[in-house]
């Protein structure tokens, strides 16, 4: 029986009543103008006698958070209103199915072999959890109260993440504590002590900086250990921790590691293990940067490729190319087989075609070996890059930010902020103030190992750079005045709405790069280049290549698989590829397997690419 409630609108009439939580209750309504379902969420009455003020504006902010976050795997909001007595409601999406906290229970077998492969049948939906989360990690918004009772599992495929109430956006304020945790309470099947105050979330799913402060502030990667959290789940059929919240919040932040989900179920692929015990690691900066990383691990282990947290043995590089490549290599056999057969079975043929076979075999172990390695060093190499930049584009952001105050020709305020952000990222760079004019108004440190010097090529860039409106472009190449090859990267300095100057940070290429990579491609058999999505090549061991464009500059017409593999980067975010080239004496041919990954930083896609030569004939 419908019934319209007139406190909501005359266009609601309510169904059901679907559940409610410490300050909120939800109702299963249909909006009738339209006939469809839809689940409205309001605030208890009775619940509002305290901190009433704060309890709105919080229920507010959840809503009109969530409603800015457009995404298949996060719960549409349609409305928000007031009923007639001011109190506020929101009208959501209803998404008929089952929690995947209760997926997860009812996936138990006689065997725990059995009750783990049920299990990951779920894997794909902690992937769309994951990418939901990266989506809005992206915007710069996280969750905080991730759990598997938050995500609900539709009847047509559907995986949506609910309750945003605890999500903040990492740019505002913290909002006045309200409550605390009870540290007497017992958590039960899935934890369901959310509050709202000091401790913000669930106890058995709180990252450590989430409990205490000294282990950080809480960002993206509080989202990912919580995620780590689930997958555990996932893995063992239950939570890494058990007790009270008290019990178990001590747990998280001691110094004790997470728990490994091997304890607790043997038939766990050593993969996932890595990528569970990576995204727990309790020190933040051993997690993943955010959830997309995770969930880029985690597809790459439900299709079967390689996982760049977990060091793979010979053995098992080779047995993974073997079951990807099994038609290939069948095909190969039979071939092998038939002309063997062909031969009429002559000792000698047979003799030749056995030890051709463990040749073809050898380099195609080799060959493959090379590869995998090579996949694994660009996805490990690209993450440093992807950490440096990232690193470097907040320090310099916050540093234009107390530029923005001061007086430029205050020469010992400006260099004091330039030695501060110095301070904070390692060496090899130089932090340089320019004004609109080209003018250099300040540079730190005074090193001959950056770019210091100034040329007047250099002072005609950023002045006719300046005298443009405000773009994207943040990356700028140069030749320094002694020749040499280096690169920038710039922040704006703003006096109101206008461009008053640039911070740079000024890069040799031939250290930079080598230095965030934290090895020397020089002395490495594997030879390493950078390049822009746009093609512009802003690293590579021959400095002759640096600043040259792979698409559009001529020299590379000569190259035609060359150019066609980078065609195929510049497609594809990931992967492993092959290309040839005559060598420098004109007459030999160079073979090169090459694997790449992509990073990205300001709205900037970087593709970094390993290579090794195989062969050369």
């Amino acid at each position: 029986m419908q019934v319209v409630d007139k406190e909501f609108t005359d266009n609601l009439a309510i169904k059901d009543f679907l559940g409610q939580g410490g300050v909120g209750r939800v109702f299963l309504a249909i909006e009738q103008n339209l006939e469809r379902d839809v689940a409205i969420k309001e605030l208890i009455p009775e619940k509002l006698a305290t901190n009433r003020d704060k309890k709105i504006a919080r229920f507010v902010r959840e809503a009109k958070l969530a409603g800015q976050l457009q995404h298949p795997g996060i719960i549409p909001i349609y409305s928000l209103s007031q009923k007639s007595d001011g109190a506020y409601y929101y009208v959501m999406k209803y998404v008929h199915g089952r929690t995947l906290h209760g997926a997860i229970k009812d996936c138990g077998g006689d065997t725990e072999e059995m009750s783990f492969r049920r299990r990951m049948t779920l894997l794909d939906k902690l992937i769309a959890v994951c990418d939901a989360m990266g989506y809005a990690h992206s915007k710069g918004v996280v969750h905080r109260d991730l759990k598997p009772s938050n995500v609900v599992l539709g009847e047509f495929g559907e995986t949506v993440i609910l309750d945003w109430g605890l999500a903040k956006h990492l740019d505002e304020e913290e909002p006045p504590d309200e409550q605390t945790l009870s540290g007497d309470a017992e958590l039960d099947a899935d934890a369901k002590l959310t509050r709202q105050g000091a401790i913000l979330g669930t106890p058995a799913y709180l990252a450590p900086e989430q409990v205490d402060s000294e282990w950080g502030p809480v960002d993206a990667r509080s989202d990912v250990y919580t995620l780590g959290v689930i997958l555990f789940m996932l893995l063992t059929g239950h939570r890494p921790y058990i007790g009270s919240a008290k019990d178990v919040m001590g747990t998280v932040v001691s110094e004790l590691p997470s728990p490994s989900p091997t304890s607790f179920c043997r038939c766990i692929p050593p993969e996932l293990t890595a990528i569970c015990a990576k995204a727990m690691t309790k020190e933040k900066a051993g997690r993943f940067a955010d959830a997309s990383e995770l969930a880029k691990e985690l597809r790459a282990y439900r299709d079967g490729r390689l996982v760049s947290v977990y060091a793979y043995s010979k053995g098992e590089l080779f047995r993974k190319f073997v079951a990807r490549n099994k038609a290939a290599i069948i095909a190969a056999s039979l071939v092998i087989a038939s002309i063997v057969a062909g031969a009429g079975f002559s000792l000698n043929f047979a003799y030749d075609a056995h030890v051709a076979r463990q040749k073809a075999l050898a380099a195609l172990e080799e060959v493959t070996t090379l590869s995998e390695s090579a996949m694994m060093l660009a996805r490990s190499k690209a993450s440093l890059v992807y950490k440096y930049f990232d690193r470097l584009d907040r320090n310099m952001n916050t540093a234009a930010k107390k530029l923005s105050v001061l007086n430029f020709k205050n020469a010992a305020s400006v260099k004091s902020v330039l030695k501060w952000v110095d301070e904070l990222q390692p060496e090899a760079v130089s932090f340089q103030l320019v004004l609109p004019s080209g003018e250099v108004v300040q540079s730190y440190p005074e090193d001959d190992a950056v770019p210091q010097s100034v040329g007047a090529n250099e002072i005609a860039y950023w002045s006719a750079y300046l005298a443009k409106e405000p773009t994207d472009e943040t990356l700028h190449l140069f030749e320094t005045a002694d020749g040499r090859k280096a690169f920038a990267l710039s922040a704006p300095v703003m006096k109101g709405k206008r461009i008053a100057a640039l911070l740079t940070a000024k890069m040799l290429s031939e250290t930079a790069i080598p230095h965030m990579l934290d090895f020397d491609p020089k002395a490495s058999p594997y030879q390493v280049w950078l390049m822009k999505d746009d093609g512009l090549i802003v690293y590579d061991e021959d400095e002759k290549q640096i600043g040259i464009n792979l698409f559009s500059d001529r020299m590379y017409e000569n190259f035609p698989e060359l150019l066609k593999f980078g065609e195929k980067i510049e497609k594809e975010p990931w992967g492993i590829g092959h290309y040839a080239f005559t060598g420098p004496d004109g007459e030999s041919t160079i073979y090169k397997v090459a694997a790449w990954d992509t990073l990205r930083s300001d709205g900037t896609e970087w593709k970094l690419v390993i290579t090794h030569p195989y062969i050369s004939k």
